[in-house]
């Protein structure tokens, strides 16, 4: 695709390196053939922390559902057995903005804002729909396409009046990373205890690993009020002793737990892109990989327009991004969901059922090939 590209930045990215904000993101094999594609694979995989096994246990429940990697993928020799890796959502900010950079077909209006949107529709006219940007400088963009990319609070969905569901967790995401006894194996670690999930995720060295402490609101603040000697007690009560003694190598961050999901992902020319279009619960770790997907669909649509000769940006277009993307957020949407109310519930009988499914999959290959495959995109 030769498209003029414009990417309108508010903040100064490029007056110094993004610095680390807790956040690690478990990159599926879906996504990672994606970097490949937009040549940012190779950058990252220097920082990226390999995933060849996940282990989800659940509380004291004697069952283990084990996910290993040659199992899933033997065939596929580009994964070497990887169910994905795990990156530092800077170390994926810098790689990307070194790309931008390096692109002759795209404009960086950084630091600037929108001041003004209009969109000319020529529907009943043989002139093509677009779209006006008046910046806080004064420029004007006029493009055919606005990608809206400003997040799960986007003051653009609001500002287009497009309606969406918000649901609040009560719970709050407690990010960081830590030192570690023993080496982690490239094993991913999700523990669904009834104060909350609790994920291990194993980074670049063999010894550090980045951590996801799920609690509710009240409780997490209680934790990240305590000392951090204290702290640390009640972190190894939840990692069980599977890697040894601790320590702490980085700030802790918090970060509030909700749903958003628009009514739809579009107005007139300007699409919702990533979280300002559906945002999931992170208990499954598939909200970073839900955006790559939404942006592949995107690219796939303007890419066979453009080969066909046809209008990129057509109503048409438009209209089959939104169906698409839609459908796909909204199975990750429900499968979140249901699997945080599931895993929140205290109820025995509930209890007994998550035993029993976790044995069950554990126990059939096919099952567990089928769970991994869809969440991975092998």
């Amino acid at each position: 695709m030769d498209l003029k590209i414009a990417v309108i930045e508010k903040e100064d990215i490029f007056l110094s390196e993004k610095k680390a904000d807790g956040r690690a993101y478990a990159i599926s094999a879906q996504s990672l053939k994606f970097f490949k594609k937009i040549k940012i694979y190779d950058e990252l995989e220097k920082v990226a922390g390999k995933i060849c096994d996940i282990k989800i246990t659940d509380d004291k429940s004697p069952f283990v559902l084990d996910f290993i990697g040659s199992e899933v993928d033997s065939q596929n020799s580009e994964t070497g057995g990887q169910l994905g890796q795990v990156i530092e959502n800077h170390f994926i900010f810098e790689v990307l903005k070194k790309r931008l950079k390096e692109q002759k077909n795209i404009t960086i209006f950084c630091p600037n804002f929108y001041k003004e949107i209009t969109f000319d529709d020529h529907s009943k006219s043989a002139e093509l729909n677009s779209v006006q940007i008046k910046l806080n400088n004064q420029e004007i963009i006029k493009a055919r396409l606005l990608l809206v990319c400003d997040g799960r609070f986007s003051a653009l969905r609001k500002h287009f009046d497009i309606t969406f569901l918000q649901k609040n967790y009560h719970q709050t995401a407690i990010v960081f990373k830590i030192s570690h006894q023993f080496d982690h194996q490239n094993i991913a670690h999700e523990k669904f205890l009834r104060s909350g999930p609790f994920a291990i995720l194993p980074l670049k060295e063999m010894n550090q690993s980045s951590i996801v402490w799920i609690a509710k609101d009240e409780q997490a603040q209680a934790i990240l009020s305590l000392d951090d000697e204290n702290f640390l007690q009640q972190m190894h009560k939840k990692m069980q002793n599977c890697l040894g003694q601790c320590q702490l190598i980085s700030e802790k961050f918090s970060y509030p737990l909700n749903l958003v999901e628009s009514n739809k992902l579009y107005h007139s020319q300007a699409l919702l892109i990533g979280d300002s279009g559906c945002a999931v619960h992170p208990i499954a770790g598939q909200g970073f990989n839900l955006a790559i997907s939404g942006i592949e669909i995107l690219c796939e649509l303007l890419s066979k327009n453009l080969l066909c000769g046809l209008d990129f940006a057509s109503s048409q277009v438009i209209e089959e991004y939104n169906k698409k993307v839609k459908f796909n957020a909204k199975k990750m949407l429900i499968a979140t969901d249901v699997l945080n109310s599931i895993f929140e519930n205290d109820s025995l009988a509930i209890a007994v059922i998550r035993d029993l499914g976790l044995g069950l999959i554990n126990g059939s290959k096919k099952l567990k090939k089928f769970f991994i495959k869809n969440a991975g995109g092998f």
